[in-house]
């Protein structure tokens, strides 16, 4: 009968060691290479400063170009922005824009590609979605509670969604926008 301990594995027959014990990196310790890439997020009227500080956070760590602040969205200096963010509000490019709707249309004359990240009639799961292969993309996400506004949703070129398996029919917008964001980047390498 094959012997069973806290530091061996029975397999075939044979004894074994237990791999070592997997450690946590410090952050001197990684070695990640920093790229930009061409997607803006649009944030328009969200109301929650501790999804912006996500946003920033998630900004910084997947590469994105630049955060739109638009219409009513909390701004830096503030405390929970500044909570959330971990000081990437200070190293991540972004803007505040009145308008959400101006935004979009000069963007469009950019020759960006106008992106909604909402469930609508015509959206497709981002798991399908094949992004432009050059140009800018500026990825829309919604207020917390209403969405992205009907007069927004008319300039966008396409909708995405996030496939949602549960009861519920929507997700945090700074959580959808993190997913969201790493399956378009998984579409641009």
């Amino acid at each position: 009968m094959p012997e069973f301990g806290p530091d061996l594995r029975h397999r075939a027959g044979e004894r074994s060691v237990n791999p070592p014990v997997i450690r946590q990196l410090d952050h001197d310790e990684i070695n990640q290479p920093q790229r930009i890439f061409p997607i803006t997020l649009l944030c328009p009227d969200w109301t929650d400063p501790r999804n912006v500080g996500a946003a920033f956070r998630l900004a910084d760590a997947a590469g994105v170009q630049r955060l739109v602040l638009t219409g009513s969205t909390p701004r830096p200096p503030h405390p929970k922005i500044r909570k959330t963010a971990r000081t990437t509000e200070r190293s991540v490019e972004y803007e505040s824009a009145d308008d959400a709707v101006q935004y979009v249309r000069d963007a469009r004359e950019r020759g960006a590609h106008i992106l909604a990240l909402e469930i609508t009639d015509r959206s497709e799961s981002l798991f399908t979605y094949a992004p432009p292969v050059t140009g800018e993309i500026v990825l829309i996400a919604g207020n917390e509670a209403a969405g992205i506004p009907r007069r927004l949703l008319a300039e966008c070129d396409a909708s995405v969604h996030l496939p949602m398996y549960g009861r519920n029919t929507s997700m945090n917008v700074s959580v959808a926008l993190g997913a969201a964001v790493y399956l378009l980047l998984m579409k641009l390498q």
